[in-house]
C-alpha cells in the first residue's frame, strides 16, 4: 500500500476553529479531493468550487466546469484531470494551497501538507480517512462569514426576534442545543468510506 498524503484543511475567518486533518490516497485527483473536503467538513456539495495555488492573484486553478469563460480565470484545468500529486505538490512543492466553495458565501479553506508519521499509517487502509477534526462547519447558504456570525448570535439569544425562525430554518428540535464545536469523526469517516466505495469516487460526472 502506497504512503498517503496528509492534509490539514482549515476553514478561514470563522468565529471558532474549524479544521480537519485527512489522509488521502497518493493518486487522488482534485475532483476526488473536493468530495473528501465536502464529507470531512460537513458541506453538502450544493455549490461550485475551485482549487488555486494562491489566495490572491493565483496562477493555477482546478475547477469542475469546462464552460468557456467560466470564472474568467487563466490556466484552469478540469478537476478530474488534475491529480494532487502531479499538479499542486510537484508544481508548487509543499506550499499550502486554497479551496474555495460556494461563490456566493465564499467559504475559503487553507490546505496545508504535512509529513506522514508511522502513527498515521496505522489509521490508514487505502481509503480517505479523517484523523483529526475540530469545530462544526457552518450551514449551507447562511450568508458567508458575516451571516454565520449573525446566525450564532441569534441562535444563542432566546429574546432575539429571529431566534425561533433561525432554529426552525436550521432544523433544530424545540429543546435541541446548537453546538458549533460538535463534530463526529465516526460520522465523517463513515461518509468518506461510503463515498470511496461508491461509483461516485471514479465517475467524473457524479
Amino acid at each position: 500500500m502506497k504512503t498517503p498524503i496528509k492534509l490539514k484543511i482549515a476553514l478561514q475567518n470563522l468565529p471558532h476553529k474549524c479544521e480537519r486533518t485527512v489522509l488521502v490516497p497518493e493518486d487522488i485527483n482534485m475532483r476526488q479531493l473536493h468530495f473528501v473536503i465536502q464529507y470531512a467538513m460537513g458541506w453538502e456539495n450544493d455549490h461550485l468550487f475551485q482549487f488555486s495555488d494562491l489566495k490572491k492573484n493565483a496562477t493555477f486553478y482546478a475547477t469542475m466546469s469546462e464552460e468557456p469563460g467560466f470564472l474568467d480565470i487563466p490556466d484552469r484545468l478540469e478537476a478530474y484531470k488534475v491529480s494532487l500529486k502531479d499538479s499542486f505538490l510537484d508544481r508548487f512543492g509543499a506550499k499550502p494551497f486554497w479551496y474555495k466553495y460556494d461563490f456566493g458565501d465564499d467559504w475559503l479553506h487553507k490546505i496545508s501538507i504535512f509529513k506522514v508519521f508511522k502513527t498515521d499509517l496505522k489509521k490508514y487502509n487505502g481509503k480517505p480517512v479523517c484523523i483529526e477534526a475540530e469545530g462544526k462547519c457552518p450551514p449551507e447558504d447562511i450568508g458567508g462569514v458575516s451571516g454565520y456570525s449573525y446566525f450564532l448570535n441569534v441562535i444563542r439569544d432566546k429574546e432575539h426576534p429571529e431566534h425561533y425562525e433561525q432554529r426552525e430554518w436550521n432544523g433544530l428540535e424545540p429543546k435541541e442545543h446548537y453546538d458549533e464545536f460538535e463534530v463526529s469523526l465516526e460520522d465523517i469517516n463513515e461518509g468518506l468510506s461510503d463515498f470511496y466505495e461508491s461509483y461516485g469516487w471514479k465517475d467524473r460526472d457524479y
